[in-house]
Formats: structure tokens, sequence, C-alpha cells
């Protein structure tokens, strides 16, 4: 059985972002839907002493209704001194910030819109067994199908029979339509484990920088793979 798993791209994700590639023998980013203001492509969570706050890549937002998540632009170099600076304040006592410091100067420095390359980075770095990780404007180039055709389209594309949805697939997917197709729809139901996290009591859902940066890669990748098996 091959099982296929798909899903927006998003700046640093959090860890359930990364259990469904763990569990996927092909993970699809999802470049070619439209780019909506507000969501996890270009931005995302971690926490300072001070509570939740966002860690944003700025994008040229003039014209951006209609346009593909692949075509965005970054609209302020400076982004990244910005994050550096912003990391080190908060982790600079964390346990593992010394080690990874350098390898997340690095990854920000060859991240470019949709910011898939802190998704590669990070399998790389967490070594996940997943066979594939494409784009969705590689694998259908000229598609505009609607969600749930989409996902069809990939799954025959890759020749898979099983596709992971998040938890919240539940609410629109057509199961007896997949079952037509010959795919079982899988529905994750992440748990956030607890892990020692500076600055308070415990917060889930915080970007994997998060994790990475409080209890290291080895532990990282555990709490990723234990959090939901299919």
């Amino acid at each position: 059985m091959i099982t296929l798993s798909a899903h927006q791209p998003a700046y640093l994700p959090w860890l359930g972002y990364f259990n469904k590639i763990a569990n996927s023998d092909v993970f699809v980013i999802l470049d070619n839907v439209q780019y909506e203001r507000g969501s996890f492509v270009n931005r995302n969570r971690i926490k300072g002493p001070n509570g939740i706050f966002w860690l944003t890549v700025p994008l040229k937002k003039t014209g951006h209704i209609g346009k593909m998540i692949s075509e965005m632009e970054v609209a302020d170099n400076n982004w990244r001194d910005k994050h550096k600076k912003s990391l080190k304040a908060v982790y600079g006592r964390a346990p593992y910030y010394w080690e990874y410091e350098d390898w997340f100067a690095e990854l920000l420095y060859i991240i470019n819109p949709p910011q898939t390359e802190s998704i590669w980075g990070m399998w790389e770095l967490l070594r996940f067994d997943t066979d594939q990780i494409e784009y969705a404007s590689d694998a259908l180039p000229h598609t505009r199908s609607p969600k749930q055709q989409l996902i069809i389209e990939l799954c025959k594309h890759y020749c898979a029979d099983r596709f992971i949805f998040g938890a919240k697939g539940r609410d629109y997917c057509d199961i007896d339509l997949f079952k037509r197709e010959g795919i079982e729809p899988l529905f994750q139901d992440f748990k956030c484990i607890e892990y020692p996290q500076l600055w308070g009591e415990f917060v889930p859902k915080l970007s994997v920088i998060d994790a990475l940066m409080n209890v290291g890669a080895k532990r990282t990748r555990a709490l990723i793979i234990e959090g939901w098996k299919p």
C-alpha cells in the first residue's frame, strides 16, 4: 500500500505537520493552491517570556488575491536577521540552542517563498523514512481542481491507495467518493505530548523550532512519531 498526504507549505511548521510526513510514503506540498492571508504559509508561533508571538516572513500582499502560493514574493529581506535575533532572545538559554544556532541561520538564508525549504531542512535533520516529498505544481502543473478532486488526482498520480487527512478532514471528506476511487481516507488525530519548555506552562502546537531548541532533534523526532500512528 502507498500512503500519501498533502498540505499547504508552512513556515517552520508545528509537530503535527511533520507527523503527516513521517506517516507517508509520499508527501505533497500544495504550492499550487491560492494563498490565504493570515495562514501559516509564511508565519508560525514561538513562546517567549511575555507569551506567544509570531515569526512572520513578510510577503508582498498587493495583488495577492487569486495568486497561487508559489507566486508569492518576499517583501522585506531584513526578516532573516530579525528572526535570528528573536530566536536567540527566546531560546538563548534553551538546552539545545547553541547546537542548532548555526544550522538555523543557514536554513534561513536558503528560504524563499513559499518557505518550503524550512520543511525540507527539518525533514533532513529529523531523518524521516518518507520516500518522497514533492510539489503539487510539479505533479499536476495545470490543475485547478477543487480540494477533494485535487487530492484524488494526486493519489492517482502517485498510485496511492491511502490518504491522510487532518482531523478537520472529517468535516468535509466525502468518504464514499474516496472509496469509489479506491482510496482509503485516514484522519490524523495528533496529540501534542508535553515536553520541557521555557517560559512557564506548556503550550502545544508551537513551531517545531520550540521542541528542537528545548529537547533536541532525537526527542523532537520521537514526539512527532508518537503523537499519532495510523
